[in-house]
C-alpha cells in the first residue's frame, strides 16, 4: 500500500509541470572595455536575465509574465535598481496585449522606430523610458498599430498613446504623452531601408525643449547625429563580428557637452 501511495505521489510530482505555465529563460550577457574621456575601465555592459512564462487560457487567450533582472557580471551580482528592467503580468489574444507592471512607456516606441539600440543611447530622446506601476495596451490591425499606457504610482502620473504604420521596409510612429505636474511629450519618427542601407530619424519635444536624431546604417556601420536643446552629439558604431547570438561591437561618441568616449562590447544574447 505504501509503495502504491509513493508511486502515485511521484507520478503527481512528475506530471505537475505539464499543468504549470510554460517557462523559458533568456538573457543578454555583456562585458565592455570603456573609455570615458580620461580613464579606461573593464565593466559590465548592462547584462540582464529574463524569465518568461505563459499559459493557454483557451479561445485564443493566454496569460503571460516576464521577470527581468539586471546582472552585473563584472562584479558578479544581481542589480537591485528599482524600475531598471521590465517586470510585467498580462493577457494577450487576437485583440492585442494588456500588461501591468514596470515596462517601457509608449514614447519609447517612437524612438525605437528609428534608432538602433546604442550603448550610448539614442541622441536627443526625451521619452521617460521604463516606468513603474504602469498599465499598457498594444494592438495591431493590418499595417496599423496602437500603444496606450497609464502610469499611476500616485494618482494618474502619465498617460500616453502612440500610433504606428508598418508596410514593407517603411516604419512610422507618432505619439503624445500627458505628464502630471510637468511639460507634456510629443514625438514622431520613422525608418526605411534602401537595399542594404538603413535610414532613420525622429523629432521629439517636451515643452520648449526639443531633441532630434538621424541615423544611417550600412556595411556593419551605424552613424548617428542629432541634438538636444541645440547641443549637438554624434555617435559611430561598428559591429566587427556577429555569429550565433554573439557579437563584438565598437562605439565612439562625442558632443558639445561631453568628452570623446568609446566602448568595445562583447555581447551574447540567448
Amino acid at each position: 500500500m505504501q509503495k502504491k501511495l509513493f508511486a502515485i505521489a511521484v507520478a503527481g510530482i512528475l506530471a505537475a509541470p505539464a499543468a504549470i505555465a510554460d517557462v523559458s529563460i533568456s538573457g543578454s550577457t555583456r562585458m565592455m572595455v570603456q573609455y570615458d574621456g580620461s580613464e579606461i575601465s573593464l565593466t559590465d555592459g548592462w547584462s540582464r536575465l529574463r524569465f518568461n512564462a505563459s499559459n493557454d487560457l483557451g479561445n485564443g487567450q493566454s496569460v503571460f509574465a516576464k521577470h527581468e533582472f539586471g546582472v552585473n557580471i563584472g562584479m558578479g551580482h544581481i542589480k537591485a535598481t528599482p524600475g531598471q528592467r521590465v517586470t510585467v503580468i498580462g493577457l494577450k489574444g487576437d485583440w492585442g496585449s494588456f500588461a501591468l507592471g514596470s515596462q517601457w512607456d509608449t514614447g519609447t516606441k517612437v524612438i525605437w522606430k528609428s534608432c538602433p539600440h546604442w550603448n550610448f543611447g539614442c541622441i536627443g530622446g526625451m521619452n521617460n523610458g521604463r516606468m513603474q506601476n504602469s498599465a499598457r495596451y498594444d494592438g495591431q490591425m493590418g499595417p496599423f498599430g496602437i500603444a496606450a499606457d497609464v502610469v499611476a504610482a500616485s494618482d494618474i502620473d502619465q498617460a500616453g498613446v502612440v500610433l504606428t504604420y508598418d508596410i514593407g521596409s517603411l516604419s512610422l510612429a507618432g505619439g503624445y504623452e500627458s505628464r502630471d505636474g510637468a511639460d507634456n511629450w510629443s514625438g514622431i519618427g520613422g525608418s526605411m531601408s534602401l537595399g542594404d542601407v538603413g535610414l532613420g530619424a525622429y523629432f521629439n519635444e517636451v515643452g520648449s525643449d526639443d531633441g532630434w536624431s538621424a541615423t544611417i546604417s550600412m556595411m556593419g556601420f551605424d552613424v548617428q547625429t542629432g541634438a538636444k536643446n541645440s547641443a549637438s552629439e554624434h555617435s559611430i558604431g561598428y559591429t566587427a563580428w556577429s555569429s550565433g547570438g554573439a557579437k563584438f561591437r565598437v562605439e565612439v561618441h562625442d558632443g558639445d557637452t561631453a568628452d570623446t568616449s568609446g566602448v568595445g562590447i562583447l555581447r551574447f544574447d540567448y
